[in-house]
């Protein structure tokens, strides 16, 4: 609960600006603050699941070297996924060549890995 209220009066930060917009449409402050309040209670379960559930993957893209074969390319790390937490490990990026081999080697050992298949 607590930080349910946190997120709310975080929410409540917005009002003053969007105020600024929806007043020209005729709503009134307290109308304002009213409709934030109800969106923050909507929405704080949405982002809550976008940020810590297991079904979202998480990569980490950027352009470099590959760790493995030390090819200049785009490079992929995949972070998390279910049954799978690199988050807290040194990174290592990955060209597509080997990040495939190693989704392929994740799969086989039976970790769901949807992104990156080729």
């Amino acid at each position: 609960m607590k930080r349910f209220t946190l997120y709310l009066i975080r929410w409540q930060l917005s009002t003053p600006i969007l105020w600024l917009v929806v007043r020209n449409m005729g709503a009134s402050f307290y109308a304002t603050v009213i409709a934030n309040l109800i969106g923050g209670a909507i929405f704080f379960w949405v982002d809550k699941f976008i940020f810590t559930s297991k079904a979202i993957e998480i990569w980490h893209i950027k352009e470099g070297r590959c760790d493995k074969c030390q090819a200049t390319s785009h490079l992929w790390r995949l972070v998390k996924t279910v049954n799978y937490d690199k988050s807290k490990e040194p990174p290592i990026f990955l060209c597509m060549e080997c990040s495939k081999k190693k989704t392929d080697s994740l799969r086989a050992k039976g970790i769901l890995v949807r992104g990156k298949s080729r």
